[in-house]
């Protein structure tokens, strides 16, 4: 069986993908995100080629290479959420006030969030951004919804990412746990 690397990693793909797929749509209870995680599984596996050939356990080296694929998507879905949630929380909202508290209120009244994110994001970004983060799509979905590829889309949020550091640049500098505040420390936990 590991002659031909080729016929290896074939064999390898038909005995395990299901098994992989079956772990991570359990684990992520969403097919098309499960279904990027055991390519990029797989894509792991041909990066590291040398090293599975020569390992005695392949089957056990795929699964603790789907394991943390899973943990670093679970972290990166987490991770976006939370920023973008976390953009709605530091102001207060002020129906919840009492009548005095936002009269006597003399700071200046800025644009909700949402509106900062709808006003510095187009419309097809913005489209693009709830769909991904309120509509949890992984980045094939994206593509096909999109019609573009799935490259593209994650280039797509980056960028997305870049612009909104530029309208809240305060977001970016929130690495130290001292700055954050509480959701959005419970968020990086």
């Amino acid at each position: 069986m590991k002659n031909n690397s080729n016929d290896f990693f074939e064999e390898l793909y038909f005995t395990y993908s299901k098994k992989l797929f079956l772990y991570a749509s359990a684990t992520l209870k969403n097919q098309e995100l499960s279904k990027d995680v055991v390519q990029d599984t797989f894509h792991e596996a041909l990066r590291h080629r040398d090293v599975l050939l020569a390992h005695t356990n392949p089957g056990g080296w795929l699964m603790n290479t789907l394991k943390n694929k899973l943990k670093e998507t679970e972290r990166a879905r987490k991770r976006d959420l939370c920023r973008f949630l976390s953009l709605e929380i530091d102001f207060p909202d002020t129906d919840d006030l009492p009548e005095a508290l936002v009269t006597s209120h003399s700071e200046p009244e800025e644009k909700p969030v949402i509106e900062k994110i709808r006003d510095t994001l187009s419309f097809e970004e913005y489209q693009f951004l709830e769909r991904f983060v309120f509509g949890q799509a992984s980045h094939l979905e994206m593509a096909n919804e999109f019609g573009i590829s799935v490259y593209a889309s994650q280039k797509r949020l980056e960028r997305i990412r870049e612009k909104l550091y530029l309208t809240f640049p305060e977001r970016k500098k929130r690495k130290s746990k001292k700055r954050m505040s509480g959701l959005t420390l419970l968020c990086h936990i």
